[in-house]
């Protein structure tokens, strides 16, 4: 991975990760099944979905976090190139 102060490459690379999108898909649910293992199973697939949720979450915020240190950098090198003219 290179570090570039290149905000429309920060941009491009957190771009994939903004996309994930879990809306929609947060429950499992079984109409008649009374099969124990089914309803664990059930109880279970909504838990993973539930933390998948949160981790596509804190994921995204780090991400953005990408943009921002990127406009910072180039900020600063900005100011550097100036400082050597």
């Amino acid at each position: 991975m290179i570090i570039s102060s290149d905000e429309q490459a920060a941009n491009q690379a957190i771009s994939g990760v903004n996309q994930v999108n879990l809306s929609g898909k947060t429950t499992i649910n079984f109409s008649k099944s009374n099969i124990a293992g089914m309803k664990a199973g059930k109880t279970v697939a909504n838990t993973v979905l539930g933390d998948l949720d949160n981790l596509v979450g804190a994921v995204k915020k780090q991400a953005s976090k990408f943009k921002e240190l990127a406009a910072v950098r180039a900020s600063l090198d900005a100011s550097d190139k100036n400082m050597f003219r």
